[in-house]
């Protein structure tokens, strides 16, 4: 996922804030998925990691420093103390979805997704980074597919091979003309020209991630073989369609193509989610394997009146409202920028979370789970627990199983791969 910082709208330009139907009409076909993740919540009040305080001073008064860092102490122990109440959400009625076998599919119990493999912790969709994250244990291995020139799909997030993750090594020919590599989109290029880049540096926003040196771009066969013999991991499969600069990226119905066959190919049918920003993508899906869950992408620069990315849907005519456009699309997940801004945490006084208990009620009624992006920080992964999301996709697996442990909540078991 990515987020650029347009204007800011307020939370109710996102999302209908009316009240959900009363939780005490509950269907008694609830998945069996939602059931155990309120009851593991149900563990009481949920904890906030210490917020540290900024505190400014005298640079020559040693007794204001020590004022200021006892005032931080003291303040930071205060925030130790903060809870996140567990709020009352309605169950997922699986019945309610037009698709409930798809509901079905998705991952039992609390979905911890590995964002890119863990791009906070190693390489970006680097083979080791899923690795790593399987051997750690997580639920779902979270990844983009681009398609290149020759219909390859390969694991990569960007439209584009950016200078700041690759660098060329050398042409596939001698005399290459669309060498060097770097800086072009990758649907102009061939995978055997893609195989050629060294795709291991160091990351500006993640600074302590591992560098997995001389890592290679994958094809997505490569990492369903990776994990075929681990029969509880799930696949959530973005298609980096440019919604806004269509020509930079195949069709949607290539994607879904090509995709699917891979699928097929590897019999994960059963394991698969396919998400889109571009929500063109996913009816196509629909139409074709009506069983695999299907994941509705979005935030603030996406969800507008006028977007190209929406498809079909008419802002206006839904009144703005994300739960009636994803019933239109036919989706099983909705899964938004966690908040607005983006980034921002339960300590800030500008967070509004996007995933709030009246949005996830009103999904789960619908036969809709939640599971927001891209969550890094424990504060936040606490603040959504406590909301009632059905998982959380984050560049830090290592981080949320952490929390999740605090809570006393069920953990994903580590399925290692052979090295």
């Amino acid at each position: 996922m990515s987020s650029v910082k347009p204007p800011v709208p307020s939370p109710t330009d996102l999302v209908d804030n009316a009240m959900p139907d009363s939780v005490q009409q509950k269907s008694q076909s609830t998945h069996s998925r939602a059931r155990r993740a309120i009851t593991a919540l149900a563990v009481g009040a949920l904890a906030i990691s210490p917020v540290a305080a900024c505190a400014s001073g005298n640079d020559g008064a040693a007794t204001t420093s020590a004022s200021s860092a006892s005032a931080s102490s003291e303040q930071a122990a205060a925030s130790q103390q903060r809870t996140f109440e567990k709020k009352d959400v309605s169950p997922l009625n699986a019945q309610a979805n037009p698709q409930p076998k798809a509901v079905e599919n998705l991952p039992q119990g609390f979905d911890l997704q590995a964002h890119r493999g863990g791009r906070g912790q190693w390489t970006e969709e680097s083979m080791q980074a899923m690795k790593n994250s399987l051997a750690l244990g997580v639920t779902t291995l979270e990844f983009d597919i681009v398609i290149t020139k020759d219909g390859v799909p390969v694991v990569w997030h960007d439209p584009e091979v950016k200078p700041e993750k690759c660098a060329d090594t050398k042409p596939v020919k001698e005399g290459d003309p669309q060498f060097p590599y770097v800086g072009k989109l990758v649907h102009d290029l061939t995978f055997e020209q893609l195989s050629t880049l060294d795709c291991a540096k160091q990351l500006e926003d993640f600074p302590d991630a591992e560098v997995i040196k001389g890592n290679k771009m994958m094809t997505l066969p490569q990492l369903f073989e990776l994990a075929k013999d681990n029969k509880n991991i799930h696949f959530n499969i973005e298609t980096k369609i440019e919604g806004e600069k269509r020509g930079d990226s195949a069709e949607p119905q290539q994607f879904v193509d090509t995709i699917l066959d891979e699928v097929d190919r590897a019999g994960v049918a059963d394991r698969v989610m396919i998400q889109s920003f571009d929500w063109r993508s996913l009816p196509l899906v629909a139409k074709r394997n009506p069983d695999i869950p299907l994941v509705l992408l979005w935030d603030e620069t996406t969800w507008k009146k006028d977007s190209p990315w929406i498809g079909d849907v008419d802002y206006d005519a839904v009144g703005g409202d994300i739960v009636k456009a994803a019933k239109q699309v036919g989706v099983q997940v909705l899964s938004p920028g966690h908040s607005v801004p983006y980034g921002k945490k339960p300590s800030d006084s500008d967070y509004n979370p996007i995933a709030t208990p009246e949005l996830i009620s009103k999904a789960h009624e619908a036969g809709m789970a939640v599971v927001p992006w891209t969550v890094n920080e424990k504060e936040t992964m606490r603040e959504q627990i406590a909301a009632g999301v059905d998982g959380l996709i984050t560049d830090y697996p290592t981080r949320l199983r952490e929390v999740l442990s605090e809570l006393g909540m069920e953990l994903p078991a580590p399925a290692p791969t052979e090295k």
